[in-house]
């Protein structure tokens, strides 16, 4: 961003801007992937976060799938 970007007569004056700014930034220490041995843990939370979000989804979907097979099918 800019300073240019910066809001100046938007709700955000630019001094909450730099504070949001400044607490948004990350002072840890940045994950690791190692192919062997052992991984950073928080990057296997983030896996299994993404995994059980990506298996919500699908499964979300295949019941809406199987919704509109069931109205589209003739009575029988």
């Amino acid at each position: 961003m800019t300073k240019q970007d910066l809001p100046e007569d938007g709700p955000t004056q630019k001094s909450e801007f730099e504070a949001l700014r400044e607490s948004m930034v990350f002072d840890g220490s940045e994950l690791t992937f190692t192919p062997r041995g052992s991984p950073d843990p928080r990057l296997l939370r983030l896996v299994r976060l993404l995994a059980k979000q990506a298996a919500r989804e699908c499964y979300e979907e295949e019941l809406q799938l199987a919704r509109e097979k069931r109205r589209e099918a003739p009575p029988g």
